[in-house]
């Protein structure tokens, strides 16, 4: 097993000082998993990242030319996070927040859609810290049912079947098709929370990694679902919030690593952060530069990462920085969704990495 040990659960954000303004991070309320971290098998390494090696260099290089726009926020004063949760949180318009329609006995439940071979329990301390946070703050609201998407680990081989259609060669993979049993398991989550809290109950989604950019083709109607759940997931979100989630696939890129999938999102304008804002969805993107990668090196977790960025990216230079499978410039939509980029735990010192576990056949 292989624990990464940082999880990212909720921040703060503060104005900087002189003329220009920087977005810091103020707090992070995260719990760190303390475990040893024993190497890795020579096996192992070479089943993790001989493949993305090989498919850097084989795989059609991306044609599409993209121009990535950022938001840039000034606080004045400390915002608390609890109001990125509800959608309440740095208001750009009338439209773009529910908070006028919270009060103490509003609930916000809370969905989150698990990363790659991700299942529930890995998120059982990010929803603890979550509850916790919420509820010594001053916010006008509480959180109600916090539910993950039940995903088990296996789930991802339903993945495969893609593999020999023209589809996956010609990087053309239609999204409703492919990711069907991920939205049905999201759908499975959303109707026990709207059970459990009723149907105006305000929703936030969290995304991981992958789950970040499922949530926002899900939102953006791409699963093609007409369900009465999907329909309330709809017009009950307030916000949407990705955790190391990459949303991008540059025209540098030696590889679509989702085989057309992202780009269908991106290409979507139901997809964009501007359509949700119309909404009143509330973007928060979060993404860490904690990392560099090498491919000459003595540390594995800069090899790892290396394997990861030199595809998504095309390059590999002292610029490059991420979580460790997420370079951070892929890490952020475009303007009008809030960027928040962390360089480290500023409570412990540790960098932030993109998830705490690493599959294993004993931990399916």
């Amino acid at each position: 097993k292989l624990y990464f040990r940082d999880y990212i659960t909720s921040a703060l954000c503060c104005g900087g000082c002189g003329e220009e303004r920087r977005l810091w991070l103020c707090e992070v309320n995260m719990v760190v998993k303390q475990r040893n971290t024993p190497k890795l098998s020579l096996l192992l390494l070479a089943i993790y990242s001989v493949p993305r090696l090989i498919s850097a260099f084989i795989a059609p290089v991306g044609e599409r030319s993209r121009q990535t726009r950022y938001a840039t926020i000034n606080f004045s004063d400390p915002s608390p996070a609890a109001e990125v949760l509800s959608g309440s949180f740095g208001s750009r318009s009338a439209s773009s927040t529910n908070a006028e329609d919270i009060d103490g006995s509003k609930k916000v439940a809370v969905l989150i859609c698990p990363a790659q071979f991700c299942v529930p329990v890995d998120y059982d301390n990010l929803i603890s810290d979550i509850k916790d946070y919420v509820s010594k703050s001053s916010s006008a609201f509480n959180i109600g049912t916090c539910a993950v998407a039940p995903l088990p680990r296996t789930e991802w081989i339903k993945v495969a079947r893609n593999l020999p259609t023209r589809s996956f060669l010609e990087s053309t993979l239609p999204v409703y098709k492919t990711l069907d049993w991920y939205f049905e398991a999201m759908e499975d989550a959303l109707s026990d929370i709207f059970a459990k809290e009723g149907g105006d109950v305000n929703l936030c989604v969290i995304g991981h990694s992958i789950g970040g950019w499922v949530a926002r083709a899900y939102l953006g109607g791409l699963s093609g679902s007409s369900t009465s759940v999907c329909r309330l997931a709809q017009r009950q979100c307030s916000s949407l919030i990705t955790l190391g989630t990459p949303h991008a696939s540059p025209e540098g890129a030696l590889v679509d690593q989702t085989r057309g999938l992202l780009r269908e999102v991106e290409a979507s304008s139901a997809c964009s952060p501007a359509a949700f804002i119309d909404r009143g969805i509330d973007v928060t993107c979060v993404g860490s530069a904690s990392l560099r990668g090498k491919i000459v090196t003595s540390d594995i977790e800069e090899f790892v990462a290396a394997t990861s960025y030199l595809p998504l990216l095309g390059r590999l230079d002292d610029s490059v920085k991420g979580d460790g499978i997420v370079p951070t410039e892929l890490a952020f939509m475009d303007a009008p969704a809030r960027r928040i980029e962390i360089d480290g735990c500023n409570l412990t010192g540790n960098p932030v990495r993109h998830a705490h576990v690493f599959p294993t056949p004993w931990n399916l």
